[in-house]
């Protein structure tokens, strides 16, 4: 083999590995539906909560409180950590696992068990341009749906988003991390308030 034909072999592999990563993560069907990402585990791990009561998944009356973790897309934490802003393209993966007590070797406290919902939300200004973002569940009776359509936008996620998110309709708050860089970089919103909480 030439050098020619050894420079143009690695080339060609570096095109087709560019490619390969400039393929987008949030992917949308002919129904509008998003595909639920199969390796969103591998994305960046913002934060976990344990028995948080602001949505719809509050725990039922003698079971423990659910554990709720939040994935984000690579390419959109790399941008948002280097201006405080998330960019189009931005999905959050909010992974709600049960928690159990007493597992092997454990004898206080909990950890956490099976999935009990998938949920996801999308920044896309072109596709949802009242708002731009998108609020998703992959969840229903038969397990975990492969895609899902938007909520409604009568559906609470967009009112509450809307009103009590610090950075867009994104809950950064409870991100410390980024919450410091969205802190750093001005872009809390100014209407932001950390006392206010939901009417209940």
């Amino acid at each position: 083999m030439t050098r020619s034909t050894v420079f143009l072999a690695v080339a060609l592999a570096a095109a087709g590995a560019a490619c390969q990563a400039a393929e987008p993560e949030t992917k949308f069907n002919d129904k509008g539906e998003l595909a639920r990402p199969a390796d969103y585990r591998e994305w960046v791990f913002l934060t976990a909560g344990l028995g948080m009561t602001y949505g719809p998944n509050a725990p039922r009356a003698g079971q423990p409180a659910p554990f709720s973790n939040v994935f984000v897309n690579p390419d959109s934490y790399r941008e948002f950590m280097q201006t405080g802003k998330w960019p189009n393209g931005t999905m959050f993966i909010l992974e709600i696992r049960g928690a159990l007590e007493n597992v092997s070797i454990n004898n206080g406290g909990r950890t956490q068990g099976d999935i009990v919902a998938v949920e996801a939300s999308v920044k896309d200004t072109t596709r949802f341009p009242d708002g731009g973002w998108a609020y998703f569940g992959f969840d229903d009776r038969s397990g975990v749906k492969p895609a899902a359509a938007p909520f409604p936008r009568t559906a609470t996620c967009y009112s509450c988003h809307s009103k009590n998110a610090a950075v867009e309709w994104s809950f950064t708050q409870f991100y410390p991390l980024q919450f410091e860089v969205a802190k750093r970089f001005g872009t809390v919103r100014a209407d932001y308030d950390p006392a206010r909480k939901l009417e209940q």
